[in-house]
């Protein structure tokens, strides 16, 4: 009989050691119990007790890194597509609004009502998808939804496409992420010789610890905020492990900007 082991493939008394042994872990499985010990197997293969565990310590820790990675990218792929879900709600709610006030300017009929109930469907919608995007952030971004808030966080991940594209965007590119139009004209302008604005911010000004700053200090808070960000980023992806010490920083030179 064939069984399947995490190192290979054992039948009538030999084994055909993998050579893929992350794909064989993942597709090692038997009906038990096994008429043989599958240490003792490993041991013989691998020459030896400490060859056959460290072995198996590297495939376990390799595939349970693969099958991270795996969720991860399903998951944030799920926020990308909420956040753009969550757009297209909010504009129908903004859309539906427009038409119930052009209705009511005109004449006073129950079909206004149809309007309101059809908004406040839309509306209770938009919480259910807000509170699922907070709950995924959380789970798979900790530090940059505490640094940048989950709808800041979500949003900048949205238009990066996937944690992957993110964590190797510079934090001058961060800042800026959501005004490249303005950006793009700017230095367009700037190659004809005319003088040209540049953005100091993109969709991080929705940041509580940006617009309630005047206007002259938001572009130190942006710079300050990108960089926590593409650092709280990179921790997620690459570690996993909360810094509490980012929002710290973060709030003392929000603070710090508010003083002067």
């Amino acid at each position: 009989m064939k069984y399947n082991l995490w190192f290979g493939i054992y039948e009538d008394g030999r084994v055909d050691k993998s050579s893929n042994l992350e794909e064989s872990f993942l597709n090692a499985e038997n009906e038990e119990p096994l008429p043989f010990s599958i240490s003792e197997v490993g041991i013989e293969v691998f020459g030896g007790k400490t060859g056959y565990y460290a072995s198996l310590r590297k495939v376990a820790l390799a595939v349970a890194e693969r099958l991270v990675e795996r969720e991860l990218r399903k998951e944030d792929r799920y926020v990308v597509a909420l956040v753009k879900a969550l757009e297209e709600v909010e504009e129908a709610i903004n859309m539906l609004n427009e038409k119930l006030e052009d209705i009511r300017t005109v004449k006073d009929t129950e079909i206004a009502a149809d309007f309101e109930n059809k908004i406040e469907e839309l509306k209770n919608l938009r919480k259910k998808i807000e509170r699922e995007i907070e709950e995924i952030m959380t789970k798979i971004a900790p530090n940059l939804t505490e640094i940048a808030g989950a709808k800041v966080a979500a949003k900048l991940l949205e238009r990066a496409g996937s944690m992957e594209r993110f964590v190797k965007l510079p934090a001058s590119k961060i800042q800026v992420i959501g005004a490249e139009k303005s950006l793009y004209k700017a230095f367009a302008r700037m190659k004809r010789g005319k003088k040209a604005k540049i953005p100091k911010h993109g969709i991080i000004f929705l940041h509580p610890f940006i617009r309630t700053l005047p206007k002259s200090k938001r572009g130190k808070m942006a710079r300050f905020l990108a960089a926590k960000i593409a650092i709280a980023a990179k921790i997620d992806y690459f570690r996993g492990e909360v810094d509490e010490s980012l929002y710290e920083s973060l709030r003392k030179r929000y603070e710090e900007l508010r003083r002067k």
